[in-house]
Order: C-alpha cells, then sequence, then structure tokens
C-alpha cells in the first residue's frame, strides 16, 4: 500500500493494525524501544515477556534472532545508541519474536542496507499470516503482491507504486549510475576534507567500547561524495568526528581530520533536530528555503510538515550559511518519489556553486550517507566505502 508523504499513509497504518490486531512496526523504530531494558538482547524479549513465553524458550528466540538480524555484536549493547539501520532490525526482529498471525509494516526500509533489506523480504515472503507494508514509494519486499494507492478521500484504488526517477534532474557529470573520480565539470576542486589513517573509539562508561577503522580519503570541492557502509560500521560516527561532536571519552583515537571552516549538517533523526516553532525560523534563511523547495512552508511548525517535505527542511537548515562541506546522513529516509527527485536537484546544484549564500568562487562539497546504492551511483561523483 502506497500514497506520497502526507497522505495519511502512517495514520492509516496504525488504525488497520488497531483493527486488525496485526503486530505492528511504525516508521519511527526509535519509538518501538520500551527504555525499559539495558541490552540489545534484553529488549528482543520484551514482547515475549509480556506473553509470559518460558525464559528458555525466550532464550533461544533471542539467539537465533540476534543471528539473523546481523545483531550478535550488538547484543549487549544499550538499545538506545544502536544506528538508524540497527534499530529498525531490532524494532522489527522484536515484533516477529511475538509470532504474531498478521504483521503491518510501516516504511520498513527506511534505514536499513542491502543485506537487511535482503533478510526482511526473505522472511515477509515465508511468514505465515497476511502482510501488508506501507511505504511511500516502490520497496520491492512483496514481489508480486497486491499494490493499493490510498487516496485522499481515504479509499483505496490498485496502482503500481512509483519509483525515484531523476532523469527530469540536470546532473552534469552524475547520473550515468557509475562512480567515479571525475568531477561533474572536469575540473577537480580543492581539498575541503581530508581523513588521515583515522579511528574513531565510541561507547563509554558502562557501554561497551568500539574502536572503528575509517581509514583515509580525500573529499574535494565541487562534488557530491557518497560515503558507504553497512548499518553501524560507523558513518555517522564520521560525521560526529568531523563536527566535533562526539561524547566525553569518545572522539578521534589515532590519526588525523582536517575539515573547512564551515560545516553544514542534516542528521538522519530528522524530528530529533527541530528547535524553532516554523520552517522560517528553523531555516533561518529564506534564500535557503526557496533553494530547497520548501518556502510555502515558511510559516508551518516543522513537526506539522509532512516527512518528505520535512526532510528537505532539514536539508536547506543545513545549507543555509553556504557551508564548504554539506554533511547529510541518509537524507533519503522519509523522501518519497518526488522528494528523491528533488534532493537530487538540491545536491547537486549546491556543488555547482548556485546557491544565493555561497562565497563567490566557492565550490562547496557535499558529503552523504545512503543505503540505496543505486540512487547513490546515479547522483554522487565519488565514492568512500567503510567496512
Amino acid at each position: 500500500m502506497w500514497a506520497p508523504s502526507g497522505a495519511g499513509l502512517s495514520e492509516h497504518a496504525w488504525a488497520a493494525a488497531q483493527q486488525t490486531g496485526a503486530a505492528w512496526v511504525g516508521n519511527d523504530a526509535a519509538a518501538h524501544v520500551s527504555l525499559l531494558r539495558s541490552t540489545v538482547a534484553e529488549e528482543l524479549a520484551v514482547g515475549m515477556e509480556q506473553q509470559g513465553v518460558p525464559a528458555e524458550d525466550m532464550r533461544g528466540r533471542v539467539e537465533e534472532a540476534l543471528r539473523q538480524w546481523g545483531l550478535v555484536d550488538q547484543a549487549d549493547h544499550d538499545p538506545a545508541h544502536l544506528s538508524t539501520g540497527q534499530t529498525r532490525r531490532l524494532a522489527i526482529a522484536g515484533a516477529l519474536l511475538t509470532r504474531p498471525a498478521e504483521l503491518i509494516l510501516d516504511c520498513p526500509t527506511d534505514g536499513l542496507d542491502a543485506a537487511a533489506v535482503r533478510m526482511l523480504r526473505e522472511t515477509l515472503a515465508h511468514f505465515p499470516g497476511p502482510v501488508t507494508v506501507y511505504d511511500r514509494m516502490h520497496s520491492g519486499l512483496l514481489p508480486g503482491a497486491e499494490q493499493l494507492q490510498l487516496r485522499p478521500d481515504g479509499s483505496l484504488v490498485p496502482c503500481a507504486a512509483p519509483r525515484w526517477d531523476i532523469s527530469g534532474v540536470s546532473t552534469g557529470g552524475a547520473g550515468s549510475g557509475e562512480v567515479s573520480d571525475a568531477p561533474r565539470d572536469g575540473a577537480l576542486g580543492p581539498v575541503l576534507l581530508e581523513l588521515e589513517d583515522v579511528v574513531v573509539t565510541r561507547g563509554r562508561g558502562r557501554w561497551r567500547r568500539t574502536e572503528m577503522t575509517i581509514g583515509s580519503a580525500a573529499i574535494h570541492g565541487g562534488q557530491i561524495t557518497h560515503l558507504a557502509g553497512p548499518n553501524g560500521v560507523g558513518k555517522t560516527s564520521v560525521f560526529l568526528a568531523i563536527l566535533g561532536l562526539l561524547g566525553r571519552g569518545e572522539g578521534i583515537s589515532r590519526g588525523n581530520i582536517r575539515a573547512p571552516r564551515t560545516v553544514g549538517w542534516a542528521p538522519t533523526e530528522m524530528d530529533h533536530a527541530i528547535l524553532q516553532r516554523t520552517v522560517a525560523g528553523e531555516v533561518g534563511a529564506p534564500e535557503a528555503l526557496e533553494f530547497a523547495g520548501v518556502e510555502r512552508w515558511a510559516e508551518t511548525h516543522p513537526l506539522d510538515v509532512p516527512a518528505s517535505e520535512r526532510r528537505m527542511v532539514l536539508v536547506a537548515a543545513a545549507l543555509a550559511r553556504g557551508p564548504e562541506l554539506l554533511l547529510l546522513d541518509e537524507p533519503t529516509v522519509g523522501l518519497d518519489a518526488r522528494g528523491h527527485a528533488r534532493l537530487a536537484d538540491v545536491m547537486q546544484r549546491y556543488v555547482r556553486g548556485e546557491y544565493a549564500l555561497t562565497p563567490p568562487g566557492t565550490r562547496p562539497a557535499v558529503l552523504w550517507t545512503c543505503h540505496d546504492a543505486e540512487f547513490a551511483a546515479a547522483v554522487s561523483d565519488a565514492r568512500v566505502g567503510l567496512g
């Protein structure tokens, strides 16, 4: 079942789950973490505890789920400190462990890497009961399934879900699906970000400390660079290290990072970044509103803006000052098909220096993460792989 962002898809999914008693995993996977347990393994058992499943049975099911969903190394981690993709794996696995008769998933691939998407597709193929997947565009999770569009009047009509399409976007040298180091206009810009043999340490206090080997990379001006890697490999940690935002006891344990003076950042968890009562106040620059195509929401509270448009509001806020380096962490999460095209357009125009507040002569860079490898390759000029 699909609909563009803002059509009431999530509300419909929740109502359907309430009516049928189906196990439901909403599009905000973090909301399914109970915060009542201190480890991932214990969190997976919460639903079964409510059902009165014997402890020995729970232990076996949890161990199997950890293996199946690639969470063995995170078993004793704080569930509130997982990556976006790992949190979604946890939420889906927890729902399945209760062995429901019916399953409803709302935008279940948001934040999942390719391995997790394959696992989810296989799991759904063998699920013994009815499965309904709600999404803003084609996900490919249920091959051959009936596809219905949720219309504004609440009716459901047979209609194939759209796919992202950037054929109408001026991509310069990008858009071929092949990523290389060649910039879009043939001239390589200056190095704006340099990583030299970087190792980042995460975790503090009683939580398990983890060393993430990032390695070396050079990010050039005038380029869109895709920072690729599976869930939990350390992509967000790279961004936090660049920004100097790692917590006490965490940080760069080896190597060096040389970043430009001005850096803009749009985190994955967009709702946690909202601080102002209006979109105009949140973004702070009318030029950025117009550049990202969200000016019509200027006087609206950011949390009242549909998810796809809200994601672009966060991108607008990150680029508002015209930073030399723009960091976008999984900006496709929450986007519908039109949102994908707009994001590609904004990123490509930004590195061409078309934003009004970009200093004359400056060639900014975009470093971004995305688990849709095909979309990332179509948009990016270069790729840096982790893991």
